[in-house]
């Protein structure tokens, strides 16, 4: 199987290398632009070239039958819906409502908004695709939240150049290290070489992946997760997700990161 990491690897970040300014490009040409958090206008929705080089590297794969066919082309759904979602989000999303509870808010109000409909198909992705992998309906019930909140997890962190793709790293190579199976590392590897080529783009904010590309590669953690991980180490992941969405209501992590100095170094690392 190592080879197959290896190939997803190198595949993912020579496309990405090809697609990567042709996007930016493209970007920059549909004015498809927001403002950045130090107020520049640069490209928004970077995240499309996830969905495209993932798409492109899985189907390889599965084209030469190198992998389990059931369970790549699902979890390839997921990421595309959940990938579609957040464009819609990113393009026409409602910048004045934050946070779960003004998107809650703005519905008992007769509002919908792309970010309530965006959680809704969180939602109902991840049920879809725990009754698909799990065997049990405790992991059914367990599987969907653990998609869930890790779907929307690296969206909470996306406020600053780099935040979030760090802490889909951290998460993701802490999963790898401590896998039940290997037989889908591959998943991961293909995103690390898209990153390979998206992530200083983004440390130096020079485009926004968006929730597009928050979303995409948050289910990425969700699905690995279920697919790789004992029970046990299903139950912590989703103890820590819950605590920290519980927080992300009534904190701001960016002021928590700002004030510790190990945090902000490590926030401000590479930028």
């Amino acid at each position: 199987m190592e080879y197959i990491n290896i190939l997803s690897f190198l595949m993912s970040l020579i496309l990405s290398y090809i697609a990567a300014p042709m996007i930016m490009d493209m970007l920059y040409r549909s004015n498809t632009v927001s403002l950045n958090y130090n107020k520049e206008e640069i490209p928004l929705g970077m995240g499309i070239l996830f969905v495209l080089i993932q798409v492109i590297s899985m189907g390889f794969f599965m084209i030469l039958n190198w992998v389990d066919l059931n369970v790549v082309m699902t979890y390839l759904m997921a990421f595309v819906l959940m990938g579609l979602v957040g464009l819609l989000d990113d393009l026409v999303g409602e910048k004045d409502i934050k946070g779960f509870k003004g998107h809650i808010k703005a519905f008992f109000k007769g509002i919908m908004t792309t970010g309530l409909l965006k959680a809704g198909m969180g939602f109902f992705i991840a049920l879809f695709l725990s009754i698909i992998f799990s065997k049990y309906l405790l992991d059914i019930v367990l599987n969907t939240l653990v998609i869930s909140l890790f779907t929307n997890l690296i969206n909470l962190f996306d406020l600053r150049p780099g935040r979030s793709i760090k802490v889909f790293l951290l998460m993701s190579i802490i999963m790898l290290l401590t896998s039940a199976i290997i037989e889908y590392n591959f998943i991961l590897y293909s995103i690390y070489g898209i990153l390979f080529i998206y992530f200083p783009i983004d440390l130096k904010a020079k485009a926004m992946m968006g929730d597009v590309g928050s979303n995409a590669i948050g289910i990425t953690l969700g699905v690995y997760c279920i697919l790789t991980q004992t029970i046990l180490a299903r139950l912590i992941y989703l103890l820590i997700l819950v605590v920290v969405h519980i927080l992300a209501e009534k904190i701001s992590f960016t002021k928590i990161i700002e004030n510790n100095k190990l945090l902000n170094f490590l926030d401000n690392l590479g930028r």
